[in-house]
C-alpha cells in the first residue's frame, strides 16, 4: 500500500517543480511575458530552452503527477480514480511534444493540443469520481467540488476572453495545481 505521506510529497514535488521551471524558463526567454504567452511557448520548436523546458516543465512534472496519481488512488483504495490522475499525469508528460507555435496544424503542433486537451479531461473525470469516495474525506470532497467549479469558471474566463490568454492559463494551471497541492498537504499531515 503506497504512503500517504510519500504521495503527498510526491503531490507537493510536483507543483513546486513547475512553478520554479516556469519562473526561471520564462525569465530566461527574452520577450516572454506570463500575462500573453502561452507555457506551451517555452517548450515550442525554436525556443531558447525548449529540450531542457520540455524535459522538466513537462515531462518531468507528468511524471511526477503520474506516480502522484498512482500513489492517491492506493492510499484510498480507488483504482478508477487513481489510473484516471495517472493518465492525467502521463497526458501531462506527453504535452513535452513540442508544438511549432508557426503552424498549429503539424502533427507535433497537433499531438501537443491533443495531449493538453487529454490532461483537462482526465483530471476532470478523476476529480468527478473522487467526489464520490468515502475515504477521501469531506473537506478533501469538498476541496474537490469547489476546484470542478474553478475549472468550470476558468473555461467561461478563457472563452469570454475577459483576461490577456496568458493570464486565463495560469489561472487554469493554479486550480489545477492548485489541488494536486492541497490534497498532497492533507496527505502529508494526514499521515502518521
Amino acid at each position: 500500500m503506497a504512503s500517504a505521506r510519500t504521495t503527498g510529497m510526491i503531490g507537493m514535488t510536483s507543483v513546486a517543480l513547475f512553478a520554479v521551471s516556469l519562473a526561471v524558463f520564462g525569465a530566461l526567454n527574452p520577450g516572454y511575458s506570463h500575462l500573453t504567452n502561452a507555457v506551451s511557448e517555452l517548450g515550442a520548436v525554436r525556443a531558447p530552452n525548449q529540450l531542457a523546458w520540455n524535459l522538466i516543465g513537462f515531462l518531468g512534472v507528468g511524471l511526477l503527477l503520474c506516480a502522484f496519481g498512482r500513489g492517491l488512488g492506493r492510499v484510498l483504495g480507488t483504482a478508477s480514480a487513481g489510473w484516471l490522475l495517472v493518465l492525467f499525469g502521463l497526458s501531462f508528460a506527453a504535452t513535452a511534444i513540442p508544438a511549432d507555435m508557426g503552424d498549429l496544424g503539424a502533427p507535433t503542433s497537433v499531438a501537443h493540443i491533443a495531449a493538453s486537451q487529454a490532461v483537462l479531461l482526465f483530471w476532470l473525470l478523476a476529480l468527478i469520481r473522487l467526489v464520490f469516495v468515502r475515504s477521501f474525506g469531506l473537506t478533501l470532497r469538498l476541496v474537490t467540488g469547489l476546484a470542478l467549479l474553478l475549472a468550470i469558471g476558468t473555461v467561461v474566463v478563457r472563452g469570454a476572453e475577459l483576461l490577456p490568454p496568458g493570464l486565463t492559463q495560469r489561472l487554469s494551471f493554479a486550480v489545477v495545481l492548485g489541488w494536486v497541492l492541497a490534497v498532497s498537504a492533507a496527505l502529508f499531515r494526514r499521515a502518521p
